[in-house]
């Protein structure tokens, strides 16, 4: 499996918060792109969900209660569920029942493949095998986000199950084949987390806009996944076998309320969303890519955004600004120093403030015209004219009583 994403291919084995681009913390892999997931609080347990276009099958074989909103929507329950499942789907029949696999899927008419061999309908799918977050959620989540971007690839794959706490604070790379996760405790059995590779191995080896030469790669990236599920990782990333087909997946732990991993979700998918990352740009631009590291912080701060911002546009909320600015805030109150590389949570509030000073607009993050070729790579460059001042002032946010916010001065300076 090739990796397109290659600005997200850094391991982060603590925190979306923590160093993300930290080079002492940083591995560079080849073929999926990595990052771990927050903390907060989930109880998972399996939930399985079939579905198909207009049709859905929720099946849960553990007990639970998830309460998702619906339009148009039949609920169903069926003799072997024993939780409260409302998933939501638009004019979609949901039937509780039997032990089937997890999954969501839909059709997008309007959309069409660029670089497929032949013209074809794309395709949205989504998995979860979480209590608490289901599979009609996440394919809702995987249609905002490619419903965004002004140039979503023909196949996009939404994926998330549950993994435990942590098991102690170091990272093991001898479970992971050198990749530096932490373990966490089982929360799936052996047979779902069977369920959960064979999902991601299935979705991969379906698909048909992929050129033979991507296809070599398709098993080993799968074995991969499957080493990070069945080891409890706790991954999030973007794998993508081709550029027309890419995914995010996402391991829920439960030391992670359903809030940040609906953030991380999405902004592991707006990294799976991005067509030009530095991978792609490395031979565009004759550089090589680990010479252009230090572009990560716009990659990693511009998919924080999104992700921020997508979580409250689905909860109806329009507070992400704040959201942003406070954990940044917070997080310099405890290092005063840190640089603008540190973690992605200064990287986002860093997007407010070019946003306020006119160097970019929202529209640019959201719909993911930044990333549609490899303009950004000398735009954003930190040493090109103004981007000096963002890395010199991005730490500069005031707090008025419970507003947090940048300065006229600092926004015209």
């Amino acid at each position: 499996m090739k990796n397109h994403h290659n600005d997200n291919e850094t391991v982060r084995p603590v925190a979306l918060r923590l160093a993300a681009l930290g080079m002492a913390s940083i591995l560079a892999l080849s073929l999926l792109t990595a990052c771990s997931a927050d903390t907060g609080d989930n109880a998972g347990s399996s939930q399985n969900t079939q579905a198909t276009e207009n049709q859905a099958t929720d099946k849960s074989d553990s007990p639970g209660d998830n309460e998702d909103a619906s339009q148009n929507t039949e609920v169903t329950e069926g003799s072997d569920s024993t939780g409260n499942n409302e998933d939501a789907v638009q004019n979609t029949e949901v039937t509780e029942g039997s032990d089937s696999p997890s999954q969501e899927s839909s059709t997008d008419e309007t959309q069409s493949a660029t670089q497929d061999s032949v013209t074809r309908e794309p395709t949205r799918v989504a998995a979860s095998f979480a209590k608490g977050i289901s599979s009609a959620e996440v394919l809702a989540w995987v249609n905002a986000a490619t419903g965004e971007m002004v140039n979503p690839p023909t196949d996009f794959m939404g994926l998330v199950w549950p993994i435990g706490r942590q098991l102690d604070d170091e990272p093991d790379p001898q479970v992971f084949d050198g990749d530096p996760f932490l373990e966490h405790s089982d929360v799936l059995s052996p047979s779902e987390q069977d369920e959960v590779a064979k999902y991601f191995r299935s979705w991969q080896a379906a698909l048909v806009g992929c050129d033979p030469e991507d296809a070599r790669d398709f098993n080993e990236g799968a074995d991969r996944v499957e080493r990070w599920i069945k080891g409890s990782a706790n991954v999030a990333t973007a794998p993508d076998p081709c550029f027309e087909s890419r995914s995010a997946i996402v391991a829920w732990s439960a030391d992670q309320d359903k809030t940040t991993a609906k953030q991380t979700f999405f902004h592991e998918s707006y990294h799976g969303l991005s067509n030009y990352l530095l991978k792609q740009c490395s031979p565009i631009l004759n550089r090589q890519e680990d010479d252009m590291n230090d572009l990560r912080w716009f990659a990693e701060g511009t998919a924080d955004y999104f992700g921020v911002y997508m979580a409250a546009k689905d909860d109806g909320r329009d507070n992400y600004v704040q959201t942003m600015l406070k954990r940044a805030y917070l997080d310099l109150q405890g290092d005063p120093g840190m640089p603008l590389g540190a973690n992605t949570y200064v990287q986002a509030a860093a997007m407010v403030l070019m946003i306020e000073r006119g160097m970019i607009t929202e529209k640019q993050i959201i719909n993911g015209s930044l990333f549609n070729n490899c303009d950004w790579i000398n735009t954003f460059d930190p040493a090109a004219k103004g981007i000096d001042y963002i890395f010199e002032n991005f730490n500069k946010i005031e707090v008025s009583g419970d507003k947090y916010f940048y300065s006229d001065a600092t926004i015209e300076g």
